[in-house]
């Protein structure tokens, strides 16, 4: 399974009832595809991880990572 870097950003969303919520948008570094989950907590991070895995428009099946967690050579 390759590794696929991605920029996590914070930021508010709009939840159901139009109030802006905490939130993060993942980003992936290989394509571009986006997703959003409420929150800010690891936990929702790595929710957006499952999601891009899950909705990848390339189709492929990646382990995504935060790039800010990635030790560099």
């Amino acid at each position: 399974m390759p590794i696929v870097t991605c920029s996590v950003e914070e930021t508010y969303l709009e939840n159901d009832y139009g109030n802006e919520i905490e939130g993060i948008i993942v980003t992936c570094n290989k394509c571009g595809h986006e997703v959003e989950s409420f929150g800010t907590s690891q936990a929702s991070i790595n929710r957006c991880f499952v999601l891009l895995r899950e909705e990848c428009p390339e189709g492929e099946n990646n382990y995504y990572v935060d790039e800010d967690e990635i030790d560099e050579p």
